[in-house]
């Protein structure tokens, strides 16, 4: 069991009431409301893809978010070794906590800070999904090359390492085999205090809903041809919500998903946290063709909000099925066309139950007390 309160200060690129990158963000917001700590947040005062200075907020100052966060948000002059050194003398910590793996001014330049203040051990790296063979084949090249480097160098020797899964921190250990101390906790889901309702679900009509950037790894190209090979014939709808932040990509996007004359398609752009559980409520079925997650917070919010889910078998969201909650496919068009048409087939009183199961289990992933003591066990 925890016992005394501590006191962390987090590095991260983003956080709220920025949303643009998405899981790390909310995968932070998660722990620091659940922990009874003391959050100390050293992060940005802009959004990802954003230059924007958040509005309403002060810069370069600590501001007390509630009882136990206090964030301060740096404008792009701050971002200095001289300023994390101040943070860190003004604020003696338990631990360090690094909401990333490759990112060079909210990792690696307070690591080295921390280093040369002899601060090494209180250190916590989370890689938050970026050794995922999925991840590190987007800038592979650049991805290698730091590896290869920080391996070399031993730029992370004697830290602590956080793993979300038994499979991260497989990850971990085949990146950097010297990694000694290795915590699992899963991450920490928000939950609704009730059971939304759900759309009328009549045979024939499938409305797919996916959430997610529009980038390769969260395989947007892969739904779309899936839906295109599955050549359904029914009154079907799919959006898309999600960052646009790869502009060759999402032309691609948009060209594959102008030949599925049968499928309304449509790119609706990012959307803010606060306004998914609403819109959840237009859509029968969350849909995702990832090629990894680490946890996939949209997933997992798609389930507490009782939206069955039909994803890849990339996530650690697994056996579906037999909890009625959803289906984790192998990345293939046939398997995925049997389970859209078997949906756009459905009708209401099954398509009921379905519901049901995704609001159970994803209500069990969230409120599990082991997840909990564990998260507390990282900082232990």
């Amino acid at each position: 069991m925890h016992t005394e309160k501590k006191r962390i200060i987090i590095f991260t690129d983003w956080y709220l009431p920025g949303y643009r990158a998405g899981g790390p963000i909310r995968s932070l917001a998660n722990l620091v409301t659940v922990l009874n700590h003391d959050f100390y947040i050293v992060t940005r005062n802009t959004d990802h893809h954003s230059t924007q200075p958040y509005p309403d907020i002060t810069s370069n100052k600590w501001i007390k978010l509630s009882d136990n966060v206090h964030v301060i948000y740096l404008d792009e002059n701050n971002l200095t070794s001289e300023m994390y050194r101040k943070i860190l003398k003004e604020h003696p910590c338990d631990n360090i906590y690094l909401n990333s793996l490759f990112s060079p001014r909210f990792t690696l330049l307070p690591m080295r800070v921390a280093r040369q203040m002899g601060l090494a051990k209180k250190c916590v790296l989370a890689p938050r999904g970026m050794l995922k063979p999925g991840a590190l084949s987007i800038k592979s090249r650049k991805k290698k090359i730091f590896l290869f480097i920080s391996k070399l160098t031993g730029q992370f020797r004697g830290i602590r390492w956080h793993a979300t899964s038994s499979e991260e921190e497989k990850e971990i250990r085949q990146h950097f085999p010297s990694a000694s101390n290795i915590r699992i906790a899963p991450n920490l889901s928000d939950v609704p205090l009730e059971k939304p309702t759900r759309p009328i679900k009549q045979k024939g009509e499938l409305r797919l809903v996916c959430i997610a950037r529009i980038s390769p790894e969260k395989g947007i190209m892969e739904a779309l041809q899936f839906l295109k090979d599955a050549n359904l014939d029914g009154e079907i709808v799919c959006d898309f919500f999600g960052t646009q932040q790869n502009q060759s990509y999402l032309e691609e996007c948009r060209e594959l998903a102008d030949s599925i004359q049968q499928v309304k398609i449509r790119f609706r752009g990012e959307i803010k946290p606060s306004d998914i559980p609403e819109m959840l409520l237009q859509y029968h079925f969350f849909y995702l063709a990832t090629l990894g997650e680490n946890f996939g917070h949209a997933i997992s919010e798609a389930l507490t909000h009782a939206t069955p889910v039909i994803i890849s078998n990339f996530t650690p969201w697994q056996q579906l099925e037999e909890k009625k909650a959803g289906w984790d496919l192998p990345l293939e068009s046939r398997r995925f066309g049997e389970i859209l048409f078997r949906c756009m087939e459905m009708h209401q009183s099954e398509y009921s139950e379905w519901c049901n199961g995704a609001y159970v289990h994803g209500r069990k992933v969230a409120l599990d007390h082991a997840s909990i003591e564990a998260s507390y066990a990282i900082f232990e």
